[in-house]
């Protein structure tokens, strides 16, 4: 729809757009009519309706906005040869452009009730095939009050097939909460453009799969919001990204990875980092590691070039390593450093040595990143561009938030330091966020699941990121896709195996498949 990316934005950016959109020419009732147009639209593809197949239809209305849109819908609905009945939640429209959109619909063959008390309702609830939700929209804060939280649990428990208005009502938008009951949603339409709610866990489930109306805002009205939005991706847009295989290459086409991982404790981790840039397309890897851990990882890595390089007494690289790993770095065209790395004085001289002097695009993750954490200015002095991994735990230490404030407002955070430092950061959570130097420049992932939540899974992130930088793609749009991918292929594994059960190396192993859906 706004070509390659959806935005994300809150209620105020949301009606920032609309107000750019009316100084264009369309008015706020034109709005409100293709609204109520287009979400009729996607309801009658999405089920099947025609005049031959019609529907009993219940559409809860507010007295706001929302419940404009709602009037507007029962009118197309009717048209559509639906069986329609309109219920009042809150009494009569009070919104001037609402009061129009009654109007219109008691013009025509709509039953119109109020709501007073369940017992009074329920036959209809029972009765209705697919009941539509447009009490409150983007505007509601708090919860929902007794009556209405009686009805939502009503219309929760029927066999009808929901639909939600652009938001579930009794969520919180912004917040991306719930603080009492809500309509639950099997689908819910989202107008223009996702809202926090629609893809922020864990509340996101209420409102089932999200379909986006156009309502003719367009991408130059959200981008003269004056403040920042985010957006998110499907899988269409990431095809797109990814760099395309040749049918005349070789290995030299697909980039050199080179990755600075492991030690004598954590060999795992290096081996998921190095055969996740291998499954993801790149066409070489140099796997760099303590001589310590060779004997964990040399039956591990088959398919990519070995570097064992000088211990420590704890296992990890000694600091004179640096010289034969800058070397590899001149043969390389991006370089992943701290997947299983170790802590100490060795390690923390050799990230920071690396961050001065490397020329090529870099990876930070994991202990890389806790090395950055007493000397965070040395960001600065990079030669080329830096993305980093932290979750919140790494975050906290870098930036002396703590992990709560840091979970509560992850955008926020990571927008901060991207900016600060002129690096992406890859902000890992339920919900990952990517954020790049440039400060358009917000992704919020609506893949993966809790199988994630488990040693190993960030290794193999930093491995595929590393994969695709090192492949040419630009550092942002190749740490947004791994972060996409990441998750989309953890929800195809969890959906034949468990959440409970799956482990990093399972998702590894799924990678070729999915690649099979993007060629």
């Amino acid at each position: 729809m706004w070509g390659v990316f959806m935005f994300v934005v809150t209620s105020k950016q949301m009606y920032q757009a609309e107000c750019n959109a009316v100084e264009r020419g369309i008015s706020f009732p034109e709005l409100m009519e293709k609204a109520g147009n287009s979400c009729a639209e996607i309801i009658k593809k999405h089920y099947h309706i025609s005049k031959s197949n019609s529907k009993k239809v219940l559409i809860i209305c507010g007295k706001g906005k929302n419940g404009g849109d709602g009037f507007v819908i029962a009118r197309k609905l009717w048209e559509y040869g639906c069986d329609v009945t309109v219920m009042l939640a809150c009494g009569e429209p009070k919104a001037k452009d609402s009061i129009n959109m009654f109007s219109l619909a008691e013009s025509t063959g709509v039953d119109i009730i109020g709501y007073r008390d369940i017992q009074s309702v329920y036959p209809y609830i029972e009765k209705a095939e697919i009941i539509v939700d447009a009490v409150f929209g983007t505007g509601f804060s708090g919860s929902l009050d007794p009556d209405l939280s009686r009805l939502a649990k009503t219309v929760n428990a029927a066999k009808a097939e929901t639909v939600a208005i652009d938001v579930p009502s009794g969520a919180n938008c912004d917040s991306a909460t719930i603080e009492g009951s809500v309509f639950k949603a099997d689908i819910t339409i989202a107008i223009s453009a996702y809202k926090p709610i629609h893809i922020m866990k864990p509340c996101s489930s209420a409102c089932g799969r999200v379909l986006v109306a156009d309502i003719g805002i367009t991408e130059d009205d959200f981008k003269k919001i004056d403040s920042v939005t985010c957006f998110t991706v499907n899988a269409l847009d990431v095809k797109k990204l990814l760099p395309k295989r040749k049918p005349v290459s070789n290995k030299g086409t697909y980039g050199h990875a080179l990755c600075v991982c492991g030690s004598m404790r954590m060999p795992g981790a290096a081996s998921l980092a190095v055969n996740g840039a291998l499954r993801c397309g790149v066409g070489l890897v140099t796997a760099a590691f303590p001589q310590s851990a060779y004997p964990a990882l040399a039956p591990r890595l088959t398919e990519s070039l070995l570097l064992p390089l000088e211990a420590n007494f704890e296992g990890t690289f000694a600091f004179s390593a640096l010289p034969a790993i800058k070397e590899a770095s001149k043969r390389a065209s991006a370089i992943l450093i701290g997947c299983g790395l170790g802590f100490n004085k060795d390690t923390s001289r050799l990230v920071h040595s690396l961050i001065e002097e490397t020329k090529i695009p870099m990876i930070i993750d994991a202990d890389g990143i806790n090395a950055l954490s007493g000397n965070i200015d040395i960001l600065k002095k990079a030669q080329a561009p830096i993305i980093i991994t932290p979750h919140p735990g790494e975050m906290s230490r870098l930036c002396g938030k703590t992990i709560a404030e840091i979970v509560a407002n992850p955008i926020a955070v990571a927008y901060e330091f991207a900016t600060k430092y002129g690096i992406t950061v890859v902000l890992k959570g339920a919900n990952t966020v990517v954020c790049g130097g440039n400060p358009t420049e917000i992704y919020v992932n609506s893949t993966g699941n809790s199988g994630l939540a488990k040693g190993g899974s960030g290794d193999l992130l930093a491995g595929m990121t590393v994969s695709l930088l090192a492949q040419g793609m630009k550092p942002f749009d190749s740490a947004l896709s791994a972060v996409y991918l990441h998750g989309l292929c953890a929800d195809a594994v969890a959906e034949k195996t468990s959440m409970r059960g799956m482990l990093p190396s399972d998702v590894l192993n799924y990678l070729p498949v999915l690649f099979s859906k993007f060629e």
